[in-house]
């Protein structure tokens, strides 16, 4: 016996509409990120002169130069061990902080106000520092855009 699903008027309409809550995303997503790692791998081929212009296709030329120099080997040398000690070492103080001001402890409320003020704070300041810059009395932005004539 062969069924075939049918597929019902609201599906159909769930599935544009999710897909078209995607889309803004995936337009950024391949905009900013897949067009430029292509485009960056297509390059890594060439030598570039000034500003871009004069490429010449060389090939694998700047593969090999790369893997021929001691500083690129010195750098992932670095990050390796930056990442083997610095990524397991911050998580464990983030367990150990997470579940300290998960227990009873005194004046939990107030360490975790302590811990979590930076991730309030920067953004916060942040959007004073536009709001100063958009002010339409004595904003910086809006002094340039009044001086200048267009």
């Amino acid at each position: 016996m062969n069924r075939e699903k049918t597929v019902s008027r609201r599906e159909k309409s769930e599935f544009l509409w999710g897909w078209l809550f995607l889309l803004p995303t995936m337009t950024g997503l391949i905009i900013l990120n897949i067009i430029p790692i292509f485009q960056t791998i297509y390059q890594s081929f060439f030598k570039t002169g000034a500003f871009g212009k004069g490429n010449v296709f060389i090939g694998l030329g700047n593969y090999s130069k790369l893997l021929q120099d001691g500083t690129v080997w010195q750098a992932l040398w670095n990050t390796f061990k930056y990442a083997l000690v610095e990524v397991p070492f911050s998580i464990a103080i983030a367990l150990v902080l997470a579940v300290i001001l998960n227990g009873k402890i005194k004046g939990r409320s107030i360490w975790r106000t302590i811990y979590f003020l930076p991730m309030v704070a920067a953004p916060a300041a942040v959007a004073m520092v536009w709001r100063w810059l958009y002010n339409s009395e004595f904003g910086l932005i809006y002094k340039v855009v009044n001086q200048t004539k267009f």
